[in-house]
């Protein structure tokens, strides 16, 4: 017993490195730190099936969903890269299948921080460049914010910082800014932290010209 469970093994770890391998074409993506991402085959009856990660534990852990070897659940850790998820299946005559491969992109995570103050005046508008939204993770990004009344999103960021320009306001007060969400490349949602405000002054009014 204990030889045939060697020998299994053993042609099992063969099958994974076969050089023709059959490969899934399209990759995926997912965030690092992502959980709970579930893969999973059409079922042969009668079949078992092995997964692995190629760089192993270190970019995420797997386990079966209930009991069943076609369906797998993946919990990604924080390292970011490129790793390659591999399936074989031992068939019901104990044979066993060329490898199945999908390469998995693993985005780094993101965050998204506003900060800043500034002032203008009633009517005006600032670009004074005080007021900033710093994020990390992979570029493009998408980014929603409020000043309190209004949310405004900017899609297809390139570069951090991004510098908010306020709109025109008409009425006077603090107007509190914060991050409504924010995601990267790849839709990593990012962590929030953060926020900016603007004070509107009023204009003054001038009394009537006098005439002597």
């Amino acid at each position: 017993m204990k030889y045939f469970i060697s020998l299994l093994f053993i042609l099992i770890i063969t099958a994974f490195i076969r050089t023709q391998a059959q490969s899934t074409v399209s990759p995926d993506t997912v965030c690092a730190g992502s959980l709970n991402k579930i893969f999973d085959v059409n079922p042969t009856p009668g079949s078992s099936y092995v997964w692995l990660l190629k760089n192993g534990s270190t970019n995420g852990t797997i386990t079966t969903i209930a009991g069943h070897s076609d369906s797998i659940r993946i919990n990604f850790s924080s390292v970011t890269g490129i790793d390659t998820l591999k399936l074989v299946e031992i068939g019901p005559s104990g044979c066993l299948s060329d490898t199945v491969k999908m390469a998995i992109i693993i985005l780094p995570a993101t965050t998204a921080s506003i900060a800043g103050t500034d002032s203008i005046c009633v009517n005006n508008v600032f670009t004074t460049n005080r007021l900033r939204i710093t994020l990390t993770g992979t570029s493009p990004w998408n980014v929603t914010y409020t000043d309190g009344t209004t949310p405004t999103t900017i899609s297809a960021i390139s570069s951090s910082p991004y510098y908010i320009i306020s709109p025109v306001y008409t009425v006077t007060g603090v107007k509190n800014y914060t991050l409504v969400s924010a995601t990267s490349n790849g839709s990593c949602p990012a962590a929030l932290s953060g926020n900016a405000s603007v004070t509107v002054f009023p204009k003054p009014t001038p009394s009537a010209i006098n005439h002597y």
